[in-house]
């Protein structure tokens, strides 16, 4: 069972490390993340571990503060994408033909949308709020669980053994509950797992661009300010300013989204993949 599940004791295991290791930057550490605490741009060292920024405010408490900060608005984006995806894509499935097609054209218009144009757009008006911040990532995370929630709960109603229990007088929210739901859940909360990833990248990626809330603790901002202080690449500086929020970052995106495909590819009676009749 071990050797089977490493990977995921592993991933699991990182992302543990890195929760512990920036609970530590924000409990145990005596500098706050949003006042200097020390001299501007101080190398790494027994006052500051990580060194301080051109303001003087202490990097590894800003980066801890990012950390949670960002796994707080990805977790959010992944419960609301999961509950969306998953009623939408049970609707598309199981609704009468009108309802069904009506709501496939809403999934289907989601994923034609170009994101990145929309997210900017939406991000000027919108992202100095991190609650509309997260609302309007999760409407742009939603459709793709839908989609697959719609595939699977369309190949599990078409099962053998689920079509004779609805002939032998199984209603709707029987089939639902005893045939479908324990099918479908584990795929969406995997794809969900997946969402808070991208919701990470998308938050870091519109901070950078000056379109998130400029007062909240982000790696995106503290790149971006970072990556435009004059004559950072000739100096020193980026070694403790600009490479621990970039390696926070790609460490956590990795480690999530490594997980999620490996969740993905162990579930159990993958309502697609696996056998359709066989089991009555």
């Amino acid at each position: 069972m071990m050797r089977k599940n490493w990977p995921a004791f592993v991933l699991g295991g990182m992302l543990a490390a890195l929760a512990v290791f920036f609970a530590l930057g924000l409990w145990a550490n005596p500098h706050p993340a949003d006042l200097p605490s020390g001299d501007s741009l101080q190398p790494p060292g027994a006052g500051h571990l990580l060194g301080t920024d051109n303001l003087g405010v202490d990097i590894y408490a800003q980066l801890s503060g990012g950390f949670f900060s960002s796994m707080a608005l990805g977790l959010v984006c992944a419960a609301g994408a999961f509950v969306l995806g998953t009623a939408a894509g049970m609707a598309a499935a199981l609704a009468p033909g009108g309802a069904a097609a009506a709501v496939d054209l809403v999934i289907h218009l989601f994923l034609a949308m170009p994101q990145l144009p929309v997210l900017v757009v939406l991000g000027a008006f919108f992202g100095q709020s991190r609650a509309a911040l997260a609302l309007i990532i999760t409407l742009f995370s939603w459709a793709p669980i839908a989609k697959q929630v719609r595939a699977a709960a369309a190949a599990v109603r078409g099962r053998m053994y689920v079509r004779l229990a609805a002939r032998y007088g199984g209603g709707l929210w029987y089939i639902l509950r005893a045939h479908i739901l324990p099918e479908v859940l584990g795929l969406a909360a995997v794809n969900g797992l997946g969402v808070c990833g991208r919701a990470i990248l998308q938050e870091s990626s519109l901070a950078y661009l000056g379109l998130g809330d400029p007062l909240a603790r982000s790696w995106g901002l503290m790149i971006s300010k970072a990556s435009r202080f004059s004559g950072i690449y000739f100096t020193d500086y980026w070694l403790w300013w600009l490479l621990p929020p970039v390696l926070a970052l790609l460490c956590t995106l990795l480690c999530v989204r490594l997980l999620a495909r490996w969740l993905e590819r162990r579930l159990p009676g993958r309502a697609t993949g696996g056998k359709q009749d066989g089991a009555a």
